[in-house]
């Protein structure tokens, strides 16, 4: 009798040492579904986040494109300005004696302003607070 009970006893023994792993394995199981979860959810933020990166570098790449077709539709323009002030520099001889005279004086400052040493320095020329004199003054 006392090997029946040994047995008996072994056999509950590994029946609750079975029922524990079962349950260690369970609770393993449902952390790794939830990891799993996580990473799904994350997989498709990052799947939507990269589509959106490549819309926008899509847009980008089309508003280089018209940004590069209007410098070169500028450029083409400016050259053909230049063309017509040389062409008329050259027929005409009253326009050539008005573009090579000098300007006058007043003129002359108007344009002319010196040179800023920094950003702070052409700031000080502006007084913050107090309008701008008349043109006309």
């Amino acid at each position: 009798m006392s090997a029946r009970l040994i047995a008996l006893l072994l056999g509950a023994l590994a029946a609750l040492w079975l029922i524990a792993q079962n349950r260690a394995l369970h609770a393993a199981l449902e952390k790794s579904a939830g990891l799993a979860q996580a990473q799904d959810a994350t997989i498709a933020r990052l799947k939507t986040e990269l589509t959106a990166t490549q819309q926008l570098a899509q847009k980008n790449q089309r508003a280089q494109l018209a940004l590069r077709q209007q410098l070169s539709a500028a450029g083409e323009q400016a050259t053909l300005r230049e063309q017509a002030i040389t062409r008329l520099i050259n027929e005409n001889d009253a326009f050539r004696h008005w573009y090579s005279a000098v300007l006058p004086d007043a003129v002359r400052r108007v344009h002319q302003r010196p040179a800023c040493r920094s950003a702070g320095h052409c700031l000080q020329r502006l007084p913050a607070g107090q309008p701008l004199p008349d043109a006309g003054q």
